[in-house]
């Protein structure tokens, strides 16, 4: 039996330089070539977003480097026995993960819940649950009783927190993939008038390493060959 390939994803709010974003390109294509990796890694002026495979001390090499960029940077870990990624690449693009709003810009941590503090909300307050991922995730599996916002591209969100469907009086704890696309939907809301919004650190990921077979119903999406993870975060059997 092949041996278990080590996956980690993440992503970082740091604002860089042009000239950074090309000197990082340029360094962290050599990086995963060296080590024999697998993945993607967007860079852009507002940060870094990868998932990123290979050996585990090829990932422990990818940590340690991007902890030098941002020491509270998250990671997200997972296994496959299967290769998930066809080859490396670095891209650089306008934003990490596109919104379309140039004023909407994450700084640092806020109104972040662990998957403790999310849990036990869950549990004993009440709550609106909204997922902020696109449909045709969220059909593979969701929390339990989280609104669909209806999206089919994330940059669509902005008119769904324009729209106001929400109460603006209600608790709304937000929740997506890894957690990237919640620090800008979480702005989007409070940019419409929503004051008491709160996100899911991690994202489903992070909640799934807590909390498998809980609130969350079903199986997580991802963006690789995976299709999905399942509560234990390994690859899919159902939607392969």
């Amino acid at each position: 039996m092949p041996e278990w390939i080590s996956i980690t994803a993440c992503y970082a709010f740091v604002p860089f330089t042009q000239e950074q974003v090309t000197a990082l390109q340029k360094e962290f294509l050599a990086f995963g070539q060296k080590r024999d990796m697998r993945g993607l890694c967007v860079l852009a002026p507002e940060g870094i977003n990868a998932t990123v495979s290979g050996n585990s001390s090829a990932i422990l090499e990818w940590k340690e480097r991007l902890r030098a960029l941002d020491e509270a940077i998250i990671f997200k870990d997972s296994l496959a026995r299967k290769i998930i990624f066809k080859r490396w690449s670095v891209k650089v693009r306008e934003e990490i993960v596109s919104l379309r709003e140039p004023g909407i810009k994450p700084e640092g941590t806020r109104k972040h819940l662990t998957p403790e503090e999310w849990q036990h909300t869950l549990e004993h307050e009440d709550v609106v649950v909204l997922d902020a991922r696109n449909s045709y995730e969220v059909e593979l599996g969701k929390f339990k009783n989280a609104i669909d916002p209806g999206i089919r591209r994330f940059h669509q969100f902005s008119a769904f927190a324009r729209a106001g469907t929400i109460p603006k009086d209600k608790k709304v704890l937000m929740y997506c993939t890894g957690g990237i696309r919640c620090e800008k939907a979480l702005l989007s809301m409070e940019k419409e008038g929503y004051t008491n919004v709160y996100q899911l650190a991690g994202g489903i990921l992070a909640y799934l390493e807590k909390f498998p077979h809980k609130n969350f119903e079903g199986e997580c999406f991802v963006f690789d060959h995976r299709v999905a993870v399942d509560q234990k975060l390994e690859p899919s059997e159902t939607f392969e």
